[in-house]
């Protein structure tokens, strides 16, 4: 019998223990969080590094009133900036800005090393490349 319940459970903790090898490194060297890289990453991908808030809320599966609430501190530090739609004012662009393409390029590097870290830490190389191909479904389902 397959516990379902439990495979969420362990998903979460997978998670939340590959999210702590990589902040770590990310907040000592760079001063963001892996939360904060995925915003950024997101932007970087887009065109034009722009994208609306609830397109960055979809992607990256949060609620806009979430992404709200990461974009606040990234603006101040001037990571992300906003800028108004050309047809619709009521639709906000969140904007990738230099320092935060500089940022995230440096960052990128870090986290993907301390990702390396964490995943050959708990898993064999034949695993982690089932494992990979398995969580593409998240982004991308069938």
């Amino acid at each position: 019998m397959n516990d379902h319940l439990t495979t969420v459970f362990d998903l979460m903790l997978a998670r939340t223990h590959a999210a702590r090898d990589v902040d770590g490194p990310l907040g000592s060297l760079h001063g963001i969080s892996l939360a904060d890289l995925a915003i950024l990453r997101e932007l970087r991908e887009a065109p034009d590094g722009k994208l609306r808030r609830s397109e960055l809320a979809n992607r990256l599966g949060v609620t806009p009133s979430g992404i709200a609430r990461q974009l606040g501190p990234l603006e101040r530090i001037g990571l992300v900036g906003r800028e108004s739609h050309e047809r619709d004012a009521r639709l906000a662009l969140v904007v990738l800005t230099e320092t935060g393409a500089r940022i995230a390029g440096e960052a990128m590097e870090t986290a993907e090393r301390a990702a390396e870290r964490a995943l050959r830490s708990r898993w064999t190389d034949a695993e982690r490349d089932r494992l990979a191909k398995l969580l593409a479904n998240v982004r991308d389902p069938r």
